[in-house]
């Protein structure tokens, strides 16, 4: 576990400081912490997804684009190093080709909560009775 004193540079500055730690690891999990819903079975699929593609990125499909959580294999950390901003490795992720790209449904990682409003309904959900 790191801290990132640079945090007001954007989320790209701590998936940077991960990566550099990484820099000996053959991939690297992203996983936002806000993810509501994620199951450890949805981590599991991720993890046996990349071990049969272990030269592609293997992310959650979210719509027609990729997104966290994510595995991202060590011979795409240069590339990943040049994102700035607070979009992440979301524009990355985009302009990947397909060859180097596998997208996996995990509904379970939809539910991103980022503002009040989100953990307001995030609550609502877990609290209302089936």
């Amino acid at each position: 576990m790191i801290e990132n004193s640079r945090r007001a540079d954007g989320l790209s500055s701590s998936v940077k400081l991960g990566l550099r730690r990484a820099k000996y690891s053959s991939a690297v999990l992203i996983l936002p912490v806000d993810l509501g819903q994620l199951r450890a079975r949805d981590l599991r699929r991720l993890f046996t997804r990349w071990r049969l593609a272990r030269r592609r990125l293997v992310a959650t499909r979210v719509g027609h684009a990729g997104g966290a959580p994510l595995i991202l294999p060590k011979h795409l950390y240069p590339p990943a190093l040049q994102i700035a901003d607070d979009t992440g490795l979301r524009g990355f992720v985009r302009n990947l080709p397909s060859s180097e790209l596998l997208l996996i449904n995990l509904p379970h990682a939809l539910l991103d909560i980022d503002t009040p409003q989100d953990l307001t309904q995030a609550r609502r959900r877990f609290t209302a009775p089936n």
